[in-house]
C-alpha cells in the first residue's frame, strides 16, 4: 500500500477496468481479513476518543504532523532530520536546505492544508488540484485584493478630487495606474494557475487526468458500501494504481487520512501511515496478491494507532513533569508559555525559544537551566544546540 525504501508496494495486475471491482472477494478472503481489520479498527478508534478529550490535542497534532513527514522521506529512500525540518519550518535553517529537506517540508503543509480543509471539499477532482496547488482556492485572496484595490483607488481618487496641486495630483494619477497594471498582472496569474508550460521529458502529455480523475472520484462512491477503514484502503490501492495526477502517487496515504476523516473514523486526527510503516518494517515484496496486501495495509494501520497512543502516552508523562516545574512560579513567569512550546513542538533551541516567547536568548537559556533533567539535549554540540522532552 505504501512506498518501502527498497520495492514500491502496488497491486499486482491491477487495471483501471478493475478498479470498481477491488474488494470483489471470495468469503475465505474476508474470512482472512476479519481479524486484521478487527484489530486496527479498534486501535484507531481507541486513539482517536483518547485524543478528543486530551489536553495536548494540538501538541500531539504538531508533533506527528512532523514524524509524519520526516517517516515520508524515510520510505523512499531519503533521510530527513527532524531537527532540521523543525528548524526550517520556523526559518531558523542553520545551513543551506536540501531538496530533500524541501520535500519534507511540503508534505508538512499538505498534511496541515488537509487538517484544516473540509474532507468533503479536499477528496472532490476541483478540491484535489486546489490541495496540490494547481486549482483556484485563493479565490477569497483574490476577493479581498480586489476590495482593498477598490478602497485605494477610491481614497486616490478622492485624493486627487480634494488636492490642487498639480505635482502631487499626477505623483496620485501616476501610482493609480500602476495600482491597476499590478492588479491586473495578478489577476492574469490567478486566472490560469495550471496552464504553465510542462516538461515532456517528465510528463507524459497523453496523460488523462481528466478522465482518471473522474474514475477515482467513482471509487468514493464504492468504498461506501465497505468499512472506513477498508474503504481507505481500497482508495488508497486505487490511487496508486491509476495515478489520477500525473508524479502524485505519494499523496495517496494522505487521501486515505481525509477519507477515515469524512468517514467520521478518525475525527480528532489524520492517521500517520509512513509511521507505521516505519514502525513495522515489513519485507519488501512479500506481499503478492491483493488480500497479503490487503493484510499488511491494515497491520500498517494498527502500528499507525499504536505508535500514537505510545507517543500521546509520552506527552502526557513529559506534560506531568513540566507542571511540577511550573509551581509555584511568579504570574509574570515565562515558564508555563515555555512548557506550552514544549509540549507543542518536537524540539527547540534557544534561538526558537527567544522568538516565540519574545525574551533574550540568555533569558532563554537561563529557563532552560531550570527545568534541569526535564530536557535533554539531543545534538551533542556545543553550539546550535536543541532540546526535547519525552
Amino acid at each position: 500500500m505504501l512506498q518501502h525504501p527498497a520495492k514500491p508496494l502496488r497491486p499486482n495486475g491491477l487495471s483501471t477496468r478493475r478498479l470498481g471491482r477491488l474488494f470483489a472477494l471470495r468469503d475465505a478472503d474476508v474470512a482472512s481479513l476479519l481479524v486484521p481489520l478487527s484489530a486496527a479498527d479498534d486501535s484507531l478508534s481507541r486513539l482517536d476518543e483518547r485524543l478528543q478529550t486530551s489536553p495536548i490535542h494540538a501538541g500531539w497534532i504538531a508533533r506527528t504532523d512532523f514524524a509524519e513527514a520526516c517517516a515520508a522521506l524515510w520510505a523512499e529512500g531519503s533521510l530527513v532530520h527532524l531537527e532540521d525540518l523543525v528548524l526550517h519550518d520556523a526559518n531558523m535553517d542553520i545551513r543551506s536546505p536540501s531538496h530533500e529537506l524541501t520535500r519534507a517540508h511540503a508534505y508538512l503543509r499538505l498534511r496541515r492544508k488537509a487538517w484544516n480543509g473540509d474532507p468533503k471539499t479536499l477528496l472532490s477532482p476541483v478540491g484535489l488540484l486546489g490541495f496540490i496547488g494547481r486549482g483556484r482556492h485563493q479565490a477569497g485572496n483574490t476577493e479581498r485584493n480586489s476590495e482593498g484595490d477598490t478602497a485605494v483607488k477610491g481614497v486616490l481618487e478622492s485624493g486627487v478630487e480634494m488636492v490642487g496641486d498639480t505635482l502631487f495630483s499626477a505623483a496620485i494619477a501616476k501610482l493609480k495606474s500602476a495600482t491597476e497594471a499590478a492588479s491586473g498582472a495578478l489577476e492574469r496569474i490567478s486566472s490560469s494557475p495550471s496552464e504553465a508550460p510542462r516538461d515532456t521529458f517528465v510528463y507524459d502529455e497523453d496523460w488523462n487526468e481528466a478522465g482518471r480523475l473522474a474514475e477515482w472520484c467513482a471509487c468514493l462512491t464504492e468504498a461506501e458500501r465497505y468499512p472506513p477503514v477498508l474503504g481507505a484502503l481500497a482508495l488508497t490501492l486505487a490511487w496508486q494504481a491509476t495515478e489520477p495526477i500525473q508524479r502524485q502517487a505519494w499523496l495517496a496515504p494522505l487521501l486515505a487520512a481525509l477519507y477515515l476523516r469524512r468517514r467520521r473514523r478518525a475525527k480528532a486526527h489524520l492517521i500517520s501511515l509512513h509511521l507505521g510503516l516505519r514502525a513495522l518494517r515489513p519485507k519488501p515484496g512479500s506481499a503478492k496478491t491483493s488480500v497479503e496486501q490487503l493484510q499488511q495495509a491494515l497491520a500498517i494501520v494498527e502500528a499507525a494507532a499504536r505508535e500514537g497512543l505510545a507517543q500521546h502516552d509520552r506527552l502526557m508523562l513529559a506534560r506531568q513533569v513540566l507542571e511540577r516545574k511550573c509551581k509555584g512560579r511568579r504570574e509574570n513567569s515565562k515558564m508555563p508559555q515555555l512548557a506550552v512550546l514544549l509540549l507543542n513542538t518536537p524540539l527547540v533551541t534557544a534561538p526558537m525559544i527567544a522568538q516565540e516567547l519574545k525574551i533574550s536568548q540568555q533569558a532563554a537559556q537561563n529557563l532552560i537551566a531550570e527545568l534541569g533533567t526535564g530536557l535533554r539535549e539531543i545534538t551533542g554540540r556545543r553550539r546550535y544546540r536543541a532540546w526535547a522532552i519525552g
